[in-house]
Order: C-alpha cells, then structure tokens, then sequence
C-alpha cells in the first residue's frame, strides 16, 4: 500500500535494484518472481484496511510518509497544525501513523492523547511489524530526514539534483508541479540512483516473507 503516483511508478524499479544488489538473496523465491499488488491507497489511510489484510492472511507493507506537523493557537483558541519540516515536527497528520502507535501502547481507537513524533520516529523494526502487516516511513540519512518520498529522494541523490554536501531541510523540498513528471524523469536521467533506506528495509521485509514453502 502506497502514498500516490510516484510510489507506483518508482516501487516496481526499486523491487529490480534491490534484486540485482543482492537485497533479496536471503530467498530462494525473490520478490520479483512473485505476485505482489500495488495499491495507491494515501498511506495515511492504510490502517481502515489492515483487518482486511489479516482476514486475507497475506503480507502488507504500507509505505506511508511521516507527515510531521506542528500546532499553533489560533485566534479563537483552537490548535490548528500546519506541515513543517520533520525536525520542527511535534506531531503527524498521518492518521496510519497514529493508529499504528496507539496499537502498539495498547489505546483505543478513539484515545484523543496526542502522538508524539518521537514515539514515531523511534520505532524499532519489530514495532513496525503488527501480525503480516509492516510499516516503514521516512527516516534520517546523511544527517536530514525528509517530509515526503520526493524529499527522500532528493535527500539520497543531492548530486543528481543539484544538492550541496550539506543542504538545509528547506532545500529538500520538493517544489516541482506534477509527482509523476519527478518519478519518470528519476527513471530516466539517473538510472543509478539511490534509494531511501526506509523503502529498501520495507522491501526486503516483503521479500522475506515465507509465502511459498
């Protein structure tokens, strides 16, 4: 399960790098050998489909962003929160995220207390895994953690986009109109580019998947 376009178009490409790297020797069946379903569900979402996914007794990654924000008090007292950059975060928007914690400290669905981006941030892998479902979202690499799957793209490939060795969170952002022009040009002009490590863990969790013995 994946945020958008871009996670569509780029995750079949990735499933091949990560085959011909050797991500996937552990196996004797290797993810790309077998069916596997990509479906563009906003990550944020995921969780309303998770019982499905246990009644199907099937592995699911969700691929989801941490979507990091921070609230501020309005004029009539209420908080409202608006995106900022992971390291100014205080919370997320992502409701999948928040389930995920809520489950994981044994709260209802309905709790109100507010999750912490710190709670998120800190997962272990073992707590990203709930039954067949596992979650992976954007974590820190060469020193920044990006808002979106395009900012950690950006943040792993700083050459290709121009990038200092040392860019601000701010020059990561992705400011460009259309998500699927991105995806296909990354493709095409740099077929040797890295891949956030959070996609790559999701995606040798999924191949290590025991589906056929």
């Amino acid at each position: 399960m994946v945020e958008g376009a871009t996670e569509r178009l780029l995750i079949p490409d990735m499933i091949d790098k990560c085959d011909k790297s050797g991500d996937f020797s552990s196996q004797k069946y290797k993810l790309p050998a077998q069916y596997y379903t990509l479906i563009e569900i906003g990550g944020a979402y995921a969780y309303k489909f998770i019982p499905f996914i246990e009644f199907l007794g099937i592995p699911c990654l969700i691929l989801t962003d941490v979507d990091s924000v921070l609230g501020q008090e309005g004029k009539n007292g209420q908080i409202y929160y608006r995106s900022v950059p992971v390291s100014c975060g205080e919370t997320t928007s992502n409701e999948t995220l928040k389930w995920w914690i809520r489950k994981n400290k044994g709260l209802s669905h309905d709790d109100k207390t507010k999750i912490n981006l710190a709670d998120i941030i800190s997962m272990s892998s073992d707590d990203k895994t709930r039954g067949k479902c596992h979650i992976e979202f954007q974590t820190k690499e060469n020193e920044l953690c990006g808002h979106s799957l395009e900012e950690a793209i950006r943040n792993v490939n700083r050459s290709h986009y121009g990038l200092s060795d040392s860019p601000t969170e701010g020059d990561l952002e992705f400011s460009g109109k259309c998500k699927t022009d991105f995806a296909l040009k990354l493709i095409y002009e740099c077929t040797d580019y890295n891949i956030p490590e959070y996609i790559k863990s999701g995606l040798i969790w999924l191949n290590n998947q025991k589906v056929l013995e």
